[in-house]
């Protein structure tokens, strides 16, 4: 009893050293990795993966068996690395056999984030590593197995084209359909879900059938991010199409035209004014451009609509109207004086797109531009003529798509003979066989071979 209190004293005298307890405790670990689940195996912390890639290098080269730690490393130096082994046959051979001879499953369960995170189809070593995981992949715990079966993932050639026609199913993005399989780490499938992207893309600009408002939010949701800026720029083709392509012989309702056109321009600019910015997108820009020529007759009725009198401009806007939907418009532009412009970016977004005067007019004139045939009309509003040139290569024709035009440079200065290469004609008689219409419907046919019927602009 007395050796027992003398102990106690000398305790009690002496306090032990506060416990040093870890940082992150090792059941918090334990517990992320059973209740993450995303069955990722991601780089280590605090690893410089340079330096650890020429020693594996070194070894793999020497022909020596690398540990389960040393392999897990491996399948992180494939690719991303001053020395990446994935260059070099024999490491990249050693690498993969270790791997899959593992009777542990981080290394390969590393190979596959690995994989997924540096994936490009044309990228060396991808091919390889990914008949390795077709080979392992029901070894690795789930959800390897499951995505696996389900969407061929770890085969290089298929996995992102069943990715994408899944997303096109459920209308998801790739990341989504990945994190509804167990895979909910974003970062480590930057790689892949960028290929996926690009399938579902080019899947998109095939498939006719979808609503133009859903095919507008699946490509937001794939392709940009919450500012409406490209996540990958290389796929700025690849989204123009998947918009428009669809449309080459139809039409959305206006409204939706609008949102698309507000989203191409934002990202690529006006192809009238900018084409540089849709070389790789051709057929893209066909349709934009034939969206925009209806826009900018839209914008020239509707500002017009808001100062001419109505019994000056309700026959002139069914007239042109009916140009329009006869298909002998192939471009348009208009010219605003100040308050027209104010008027326009008010009505149809900021990035609408016109001219202005380089000099003055009376307030609230405007000209409409159009490429029709081989010639150039120029339409002036209120009491302006109609001007016609046969030949837009005439040195006095205006070109369309400049940012501003003199007043003078678009009259004509002609007259109403068909023989003439110059045209003008004043809006004056509405009715008959002499109105303004007659004549400039038999100039356009002179000029394109159309012959429009006053039933298609009464």
């Amino acid at each position: 009893m007395t050796l027992l209190k003398e102990a106690i004293r000398q305790i009690g005298a002496s306090p032990l050293p506060p416990l040093k307890l870890r940082d992150v405790p090792a059941v918090h670990h334990a517990a992320a990795r059973i209740a993450g689940g995303d069955g990722l195996e991601g780089q280590r912390e605090g690893r410089d993966y340079d330096r650890i890639a020429r020693e594996l290098m070194s070894k793999l080269l020497a022909g020596d068996s690398l540990t389960s730690r040393e392999l897990r490393d491996a399948a992180w130096c494939l690719w991303q690395t001053a020395t990446p082994l994935a260059e070099t046959p024999e490491a990249l051979r050693g690498a993969l056999e270790g791997i899959e001879n593992s009777i542990r499953k981080p290394p390969g369960r590393a190979l596959a984030s690995s994989f997924l995170y540096f994936f490009a189809p044309d990228r060396t070593g991808i091919p390889e590593a990914s008949a390795t995981l077709c080979r392992v992949a029901d070894e690795l715990g789930r959800p390897w197995p499951e995505l696996q079966s389900e969407h061929a993932l770890l085969d290089w050639r298929n996995g992102p084209a069943k990715v994408a026609r899944r997303s096109l199913e459920l209308r998801k993005s790739p990341t989504e359909v990945l994190a509804d399989g167990g895979l909910r780490s974003k970062d480590a499938l930057s790689g892949y879900v960028e290929a996926c992207a690009a399938e579902l893309l080019r899947q998109l600009a095939t498939e006719m059938d979808i609503p133009a408002p859903k095919r507008l939010a699946l490509v937001r949701a794939v392709a940009l991010n919450d500012r409406d800026q490209l996540i990958f720029a290389k796929h700025g083709p690849l989204l123009a199409n998947a918009l428009l392509l669809p449309f080459s012989n139809a039409e959305p309702h206006d409204d939706m035209k609008q949102q698309y056109l507000d989203l191409l321009l934002g990202l690529f600019r006006d192809p009238r004014l900018h084409p540089g910015n849709w070389v790789r997108m051709e057929d893209a820009a066909a349709v934009a451009r034939r969206w925009l020529t209806k826009l900018s007759l839209r914008q020239f009725l509707d500002i017009v609509d808001d100062v001419a009198l109505q019994r000056m401009w309700v026959h002139r806007r069914k007239f042109w109207e009916a140009v329009y939907e006869a298909g002998l418009i192939a471009d348009a532009w208009v010219v605003f004086d100040h308050a027209g412009a104010h008027s326009a970016r008010r009505a149809f977004g900021k990035e609408v797109s016109f001219a202005t005067f380089d000099g003055g007019v009376q307030a609230g004139h405007s000209v409409l531009l159009l490429r029709i045939g081989r010639g150039v009309v120029a339409e002036w509003s209120h009491n302006g003529k109609c001007n016609i040139w046969n030949d837009a290569e005439d040195r006095s024709a205006p070109a369309l798509y400049r940012r501003s035009y003199s007043p003078y440079t678009l009259r004509s200065h002609g007259d109403t003979s068909l023989d003439r290469s110059k045209f003008a004609v004043s809006h004056i008689s509405h009715e008959g066989p002499n109105s303004w219409q007659s004549k400039v419907a038999a100039k356009l046919h002179q000029m394109t071979g159309v012959r429009l019927k006053p039933s298609d602009w009464k």
